[in-house]
């Protein structure tokens, strides 16, 4: 199914979807294993989008993403509508287990701004092939990048940034999820912008013209060394809808601060797909004594 009609995006829907998804839950606890499925479908492609951007790899992506929706599994009947949303339940368990979790994926390598364009300046500038095939290598290595950058942030700051910017949560709901005041949460983001303008200002020629690397010039190393290959992209995906096109963006105080370039870049980035976890999760109901833990039939 289409990934917008199947997702309508949680951190800026109305009441119709919280509606729907506190009856789904109703249902599920009560055995419904369609509502359950019905569910995790629709807030699985969030979740992942969120694993991914902490981690760069799809497959600890897939694996966190499995992770979370299990314990939702295990904790969906303790869920009570009387204390708050659906939605700031479920995103606190998301952000709160990516805010925990161990380093995972590129998350292991890439750990501050220094470190990491240290690393870039030391690859060799060299005029790539004017081919096709080049060019996509070209706007993959765009997209990795900056994801590259993005994790030389703190956890709590990424995971503003991602919400805010990526995902369109206003403050009010980002601070819900995060379990803080909307005010740490504007800080939060605040910090983050200010770390990635202060960098990326200086090196990056997507955000500032004026600065000295450029993502074509540092292609044909990459590919020299075996680090990328022309016919396997990692991160560019042109079936897929950009994030801008599934996210509005938001119009609050904090869209005003300076970091727009960085912003529309992050926002064109691919909304990935993932791998859809609910069968295996549905493996996980059918083993022996799960029943006794959730009342599902």
């Amino acid at each position: 199914m289409d990934i917008q009609t199947r997702s309508e995006n949680p951190f800026q829907a109305g009441q119709d979807l919280e509606g729907q998804d506190q009856e789904w839950v109703a249902k599920a606890v009560g055995g419904d294993r369609k509502a359950l499925e019905a569910l995790l479908g629709r807030h699985q492609p969030w979740i992942y989008n969120l694993a991914f951007r902490m981690t760069m790899v799809p497959q600890d992506a897939e694996d966190v993403t499995q992770e979370v929706l299990v314990k939702v599994l295990t904790k969906l009947g303790t869920y009570d509508p009387e204390k708050g949303a659906f939605r700031t339940w479920l995103y606190r368990i998301v952000t709160n287990h990516v805010l925990n979790m161990k380093a995972r994926g590129y998350e292991s390598h890439i750990t501050d701004f220094d470190t990491y364009y240290s690393f870039v300046d030391t690859v060799p500038d060299q005029e790539p092939d004017d081919t096709p095939e080049t060019a996509l290598v070209v706007e993959d290595l765009k997209i990795g990048c900056v994801l590259g950058t993005l994790l030389c942030l703190d956890r709590q700051q990424r995971v503003a940034f991602i919400l805010a910017i990526g995902f369109g949560a206003t403050d009010r709901v980002g601070s819900e999820v995060l379990g803080i005041s909307k005010d740490a949460f504007r800080k939060q983001l605040s910090r983050a912008r200010e770390r990635l303008r202060q960098f990326m200002s200086g090196k990056c020629g997507l955000v500032n013209p004026e600065a000295p690397c450029r993502c074509r010039k540092k292609v044909k190393t990459f590919i020299d060394s075996g680090a990328y290959k022309v016919d396997a992209l990692n991160y560019l995906t042109p079936e897929r809808p950009a994030m801008k096109e599934i996210v509005e963006r938001v119009k609050e105080r904090f869209n005003e601060e300076m970091g727009g370039a960085i912003d529309d870049l992050f926002r064109d980035h691919p909304f990935y797909a993932g791998v859809d976890a609910v069968p295996v999760l549905q493996e996980i109901l059918d083993e022996p004594g799960f029943d006794d833990i959730f009342a599902l039939s």
